[in-house]
């Protein structure tokens, strides 16, 4: 959450980080911290440095452009979840229209992430098909594009696809921040009663176009002027990735004919138990790529560099982070390494292909 000044607005402070301010203290589901009586301004505003020592949510100050940056909280769960309960989700489309993931409760619901600069974005239409095949059957599909440059970007591969499913942007990264995404495709579900029933964790409709990816493929990637032997060594460990993508809507499937009773469909405390950790690394992190996305969209990328270089060093292996940076320098040169010290071609080669998707645990 970006700040101006260290006094926060109760309904922006509720609406972003999902923390309701009652009598008893600052609740999210199950969960109420109490907050001392200086909590609270004279003029009823928060004291976002009261707030951060109470939920342990790191502060992050940029003085030479008069902001602050609110992380998300840690002491409670020390996961990216603290509750199963779906928080607050309004997200635009690619004309501006803002759609609340609210007004799908009573249909069971997959939220997929995918971005412009992975070649997830080549699954829009699949996705689209799966919707059509599935809806009737009470599932809804939201697909939700991670992507700091916009509609802009994504707006190609969304109009590739025809959704008739709702089709929205995150420019702001607030997937990461709410559930812990740290790479695309991920997939979330979440029950006709609005509860999340699996965490986020790789996603599929079945098949993705990345797993016939040849090397002459390459030559039509509109951001590959010319192919060389670098993009030779991302292909062999693109490769070597594990693409779970029968199993995944197998288990998909089965969870919309059988709901409640599928063996996929977690219970509260295995949800939260089973979204990423959050230290307060992992909470900086957050709040350092927030201050560079805001910095960037205002027009001061160079500004930016330095938070989004601290994130990436606080939590190396969120992806979202790496990528979403990476896209902003130059596109083509795989091994550049003039503005961050990593890039895809030498930190996947480091990681290896067969670790960049984590297995999926039915």
């Amino acid at each position: 959450m970006i700040l101006t000044s260290l006094a926060i607005d109760q309904q922006q402070f509720e609406a972003r980080t999902g923390w309701l301010i009652k009598p008893q203290g600052a609740c999210k589901g199950d969960s109420c911290i109490p907050l001392p009586a200086d909590s609270r301004n004279g003029d009823g505003s928060l004291d976002a440095g009261v707030l951060a020592a109470r939920l342990g949510m790191p502060l992050i100050h940029d003085a030479d452009n008069h902001l602050w940056a609110l992380g998300p909280e840690t002491g409670v769960t020390g996961r990216a979840l603290t509750s199963a309960a779906m928080p607050r989700l309004v997200l635009p489309d690619v004309d501006g229209n803002l759609f609340d993931i609210a007004s799908l409760r009573g249909q069971k619901v997959l939220l997929t992430t995918w971005a412009s600069w992975c070649g997830c974005r080549t699954d829009n239409p699949l996705w689209a098909e799966l919707r059509e095949r599935l809806h009737p059957r009470g599932l809804e599909i939201v697909t939700i594009a991670m992507d700091t440059a916009g509609a802009q970007a994504a707006r190609p591969w969304i109009e590739a696809g025809k959704p008739r499913h709702p089709a929205l942007i995150d420019a702001g990264h607030v997937m990461g921040e709410l559930f812990g995404v740290v790479n695309v495709p991920n997939g979330i579900w979440v029950d006709e009663s609005g509860m999340i029933v699996r965490p986020p964790e790789p996603s599929w409709p079945g098949r993705t176009p990345v797993t016939d990816l040849e090397l002459e493929d390459l030559e039509e990637w509109d951001t590959i002027d010319e192919v060389t032997q670098k993009h030779v060594e991302i292909l062999r460990e693109v490769k070597k990735m594990r693409f779970e993508t029968a199993l995944y809507l197998e288990m998909l499937e089965d969870w919309v004919e059988k709901g409640a009773a599928s063996r996929y469909a977690l219970s509260p405390a295995d949800v939260i138990a089973r979204s990423q950790p959050r230290s307060q690394a992992v909470a900086e992190a957050a709040a350092r790529f927030e201050l560079g996305q805001y910095l960037h969209l205002d027009g001061n990328h160079a500004a930016a560099v330095p938070h989004w270089r601290e994130a990436h060093r606080l939590q190396p292996l969120n992806w979202t982070y790496k990528r979403q940076a990476w896209s902003f320098e130059d596109a083509g040169d795989l091994d550049a390494n003039r503005v961050y010290d990593g890039n895809m071609l030498t930190d996947l080669k480091a990681l290896g292909g067969e670790n960049y998707y984590p297995k999926i645990e039915p």
